[in-house]
């Protein structure tokens, strides 16, 4: 049957088509039970794809001028198939010209199986080749194939066309698939379809509707007295009417003002499921096809992706490091360069060969909206010929950056490609930075709140099958290699520390926090979550705390069994110190002014005040003043003789220094719990003992 050739309005069987008014269709459609499954029909052009659909639907998919005046289909087309059940599935039509092979590959997006259409009077074309590849590569696992035209074929004809059918699905996701002679002129083989489809979806399960709701848009229209509509296939999550959703990868914000399917209006959409949605404040300008409409806050658009690729065995050379490609994924389709992460140096010329594959990352040159899992299809840049395509691993992916890098991010997305669960996934997450706090783990998760708290639960509870561990007040996970790293580090920051300093109990807190910013990278810490990696890595047996309250309030750390000594250079120098810092009086000294007094080896002065420091007899305030114990008792003193109130103003005149050592003072004595602060005023809370040099 030619396109042009009239689809009958009546024929004999189950699934008959009659002529009905608009409204016993409106009604018939809302009463539909509408089920989340999607067939996509493939194959070469004029095969008679549009009319078999015609046939089984009743609907005719090519819907405008240019379509019906041309007699081919240009853009993808929808149709609701009623199953003898009640059941509702959805139809997508697809362009087989080889020029619309990019909105074929945006419908295959969303099947979840497939009717390859052959006809029975041509046989396997160019195109029907193609169009398996695609569902191949997009993970179609099931469906059928219709030989077309029947009533045009003899039998001998027929018979070569199903067994050059057979032999083509031989080892795709077709394979032992049902090939289906039908005429959609006569009706013969009609029936038998139907009942393969419901057949196909007994055997398929529904999707899952776990995830945040994410829907790549195939259409965009103006609808007159209603505003921007957006069409597309829901690929996880559900939508509700009223929902706030974001169109990315603008970043648009948007609200689903009302739902429909099949042209019917509903309260939500799931998974699986065709739909149309109002979307008010989204302008129809910023609105097109590639776009994805996201639950609120829930997706990041990307350009860098982790994924599995696999090289076509049809492709007509190797998949090459650094090669420019056509990238397809969802309905988007953009310019992007491979980036090889399993092969070395010398390989990435030679690439993955045809029918092999491996870890990849994927840069698309415009930013792209993907959800974890998703299939992708690659074509050449020229001339447009598909090669291959795989599995998104991580949609929001961290650059790989040399060569140790690079095979840690090929093993873990190998691993993920093996054993893909949410659980993996919120875990790879975690490996592929290091370090993720909750809520930035949250933020890249695609999904729900609830199920995110509950999987995350999981990898708390069962840290060795997942390869994390969690720390800090705000609960942050590390990566066990990241651990490691940062046990290494700690312990060699730690060995040079006690090798400088051997008379110093331990490195202050802070400090040995800062030394592990290269391990953190992007995770910026908190100072409490770093005290929480810190006490991690004591309780991990890595080092050991000097005391819970530390030297002068401050948590130290040391390597587990190390002591101090106090050698003979820095023990001569000690009393030195303490004379030179409290000789200057509330003038106070900085460190360069105290080792050019002393005209002695920097270094060594340096060790004695740090000595000082730990044993709370010198400390270092304001701009890098030192005030020793002395000094700040007979501060303490001149505080308590004061008659006025105690202020900046007040204490500068009485001890005769400038406004900015008194308030650097104050502030000192303020954060020792020495004087209280009420406004601009100061009150003495307490008098320590005098300080007593330790014997030696």
């Amino acid at each position: 049957m030619s396109r042009g050739d009239p689809a009958p309005t009546k024929f004999t069987g189950r699934f008959r088509v009659d002529k009905v008014s608009l409204r016993d269709e409106n009604e018939r459609r809302r009463k539909v039970m509408e089920y989340p499954f999607i067939l996509g029909t493939a194959g070469h052009i004029d095969h008679g794809k549009t009319a078999l659909v015609k046939a089984l639907t009743g609907v005719d998919c090519d819907r405008l001028d240019e379509e019906k005046r041309r007699g081919i289909t240009i853009e993808l087309g929808f149709a609701p198939l009623r199953l003898p059940d009640g059941r509702t599935v959805s139809i997508i039509d697809v362009p087989g010209h080889e020029r619309f092979v990019r909105q074929m590959a945006a419908g295959a997006s969303g099947m979840d199986a497939a009717m390859l259409v052959i006809a029975a009077t041509e046989g396997v074309m160019p195109q029907t080749r193609e169009h398996l590849d695609i569902l191949t590569l997009l993970g179609v696992r099931s469906g059928l194939v219709a030989l077309t035209k029947k009533d045009l074929a003899d039998a001998e004809t027929l018979e070569l066309a199903m067994e050059e059918a057979a032999e083509l699905t031989r080892g795709s996701c077709l394979d032992g698939a049902a090939i289906i002679p039908v005429s959609s002129v006569t009706g013969e083989g009609v029936t038998r379809i139907g009942e393969e489809i419901a057949k196909i979806l007994a055997a398929v399960p529904p999707r899952k509707g776990t995830g945040a709701f994410f829907l790549p848009v195939d259409r965009v229209f103006n609808k007159k007295g209603f505003g921007s509509v957006v069409t597309g296939t829901a690929y996880q999550g559900s939508l509700r009417e009223g929902d706030d959703v974001e169109i990315l990868p603008a970043g648009t914000p948007g609200k689903a003002r009302s739902l429909q399917t099949h042209g019917a209006k509903v309260n939500s959409v799931e998974a699986g499921q065709r739909a149309a949605i109002n979307l008010s404040a989204a302008p129809a300008g910023a609105l097109e096809r590639g776009n994805a409409v996201c639950a609120k806050g829930a997706f990041i658009a990307t350009d860098c992706v982790s994924a599995h690729l696999e090289v076509l065995p049809s492709a007509p050379a190797a998949i090459t490091h650094w090669q420019r490609v056509r990238l397809h994924v969802g309905t988007a389709d953009v310019v992007a360069r491979i980036s090889l992460l399993k092969l070395g140096a010398g390989e990435r010329e030679k690439g993955y060969l045809p029918g092999s594959g491996g870890p990849v990352q994927i840069f698309p040159e415009s930013k792209i909206a993907a959800a974890a899992g998703q299939r992708f299809v690659i074509r050449l840049y020229s001339p447009l010929i598909t090669i291959g395509g795989g599995r998104i691993m991580l949609p929001n992916a961290n650059l790989a950056r040399g060569k140790a890098d690079r095979a840690a991010k090929a093993a873990l997305t190998e691993d993920l490609e093996a054993r893909f669960s949410p659980e993996r996934f919120l875990a790879a997450l975690v490996r592929d930075r290091g370090i993720l706090s909750a809520p930035a783990l949250f933020a890249l998760s695609q999904m729900e709140k609830s199920a995110f708290d509950e999987i995350a639960a999981r990898l708390s509870g069962a840290p060795d099958e997942y390869g994390l561990l969690e720390f800090g007040k705000t609960r942050n996970f590390i990566a066990k290699e990241t651990f490691e790293a940062a046990r290494t580090l700690t312990r060699r920051t730690l060995e040079k520390f006690h090798g400088q300093y051997p008379e110093l109990a331990g490195l202050d807190a802070e400090k040995l926090s800062a030394s592990l910013e290269s391990i953190t990278g992007e995770t910026r810490l908190s100072g409490a979550d770093c005290k929480g990696l810190l006490a991690l890595l004591a309780y991990k047996n890595a080092i050991e705390p000097v005391n819970t309250a530390g030297p002068q309030g401050r948590t130290c750390y040391r390597l587990a069994g190390f002591q101090p000594s106090l050698d003979s250079k820095v023990t001569s120098l000690l009393e030195r110190v303490r004379d030179e810092t409290a000789a200057a009086g509330f003038t106070l000294l900085k460190q360069a002014e105290l080792e050019e007094k002393l005209k002695l080896p920097a270094v060594d002065i340096k060790r004695a005040a740090a000595y000082l420091r730990e044993h709370d007899e010198l400390w270092l305030i304001g701009e890098g003043f030192l005030l020793p114990a002395r000094t700040r008792d007979k501060l303490l003193a001149a505080l308590s003789s004061m008659e006025t109130e105690i202020t900046v103003g007040s204490l500068r005149d009485a001890i005769g220094v400038n406004r900015k050592l008194a308030l650097s003072m104050l502030d000192f004595l303020d954060s020792q719990g020495l004087t209280r602060r009420e406004g601009d005023t100061r009150t003495l809370v307490k008098t320590p003992a005098p300080a007593v040099p330790p014997a030696h």
